[in-house]
């Protein structure tokens, strides 16, 4: 999980007929599946993942792990500062797939690097698995431009929501912050993430608030303002949209 002042994370760890509900993380994620077949909604689109396969999840997209076929997979979540390139190109570029098809060699990188069922590695040994990887995800995933307004103002209002996302936030605050006008903002927002403003807003803060609550043994309501919602009802209504499960479930399921 991550915090927002950490700077480095990455986690890896092997699964054996994972099931996990639909969720999403401010982390990229690279789904490896090493035998059988692995079910996955990532998206908008409903996967059937093969031995050899991958999947590539951006930061932000709800994805879950559904029961079929007996499959053992390696999961690789990791936050764009360790692929820098490959995070900037994320954030003026989208997937037509999620499904590419690593080489045997990056394969094998990964399994000598991170041979364990949970891997701690250091930021040099978790660079050397992610970058031939992420290199396969550019090329075969199709990567197109996305459709976004005057990048340099687009990139500012981003930063400012992130930044400000605990706070009390509205697109027109920000739209003023940054000298766009709400409804092209708003437009942008449907066009480069494919939500609207305040379902974006909400994920972000709903994000920050499974790592409070997976992380630092915080109550449901700490966890909610913490993250800045505004009561109790809002923050149930919003988890439950994001994730499908409530925070005290969440709080319960494994990590993925």
């Amino acid at each position: 999980m991550r915090d927002r002042n950490v700077k480095f994370l990455f986690a890896s760890a092997r699964h054996t007929n994972v099931v996990c509900p639909r969720h999403l993380h401010d982390t990229m994620e690279i789904v490896l599946v090493t035998s059988g077949t692995l079910h996955m909604e990532i998206g908008e689109v409903s996967c059937r993942i093969r031995a050899g396969q991958g999947a590539f999840i951006p930061p932000f997209t709800l994805h879950s792990f559904e029961q079929g076929i007996p499959n053992t997979c390696h999961v690789l979540m990791f936050s764009g500062e360790l692929v820098t390139y490959f995070h900037q190109h994320c954030k003026t570029h989208i997937a037509s797939t999620p499904l590419f098809t690593p080489s045997q060699e990056s394969f094998t990188l990964a399994q000598v690097l991170l041979p364990d069922s949970v891997n701690d590695a250091a930021p040099l040994r978790a660079q050397a698995v992610l970058a031939p990887l992420c290199h396969e995800i550019c090329t075969q995933c199709g990567f197109a431009p996305r459709a976004l307004p005057p990048q340099d103002t687009f990139s500012r209002a981003l930063d400012y929501i992130h930044t400000h996302f605990t706070e009390p936030l509205t697109a027109e605050q920000v739209a003023r912050k940054v000298g766009l006008h709400p409804v092209t903002l708003s437009k942008g927002f449907r066009r480069s993430t494919g939500l609207p403003f305040n379902t974006y807003l909400n994920y972000l803060r709903c994000s920050h608030a499974a790592i409070l609550l997976k992380s630092s043994g915080c109550t449901a309501a700490e966890a909610a303002f913490t993250a800045g919602f505004g009561s109790i009802r809002s923050f149930n209504r919003a988890f439950i949209a994001t994730y499908g499960v409530t925070p005290t479930e969440y709080r319960a399921a494994p990590i993925i």
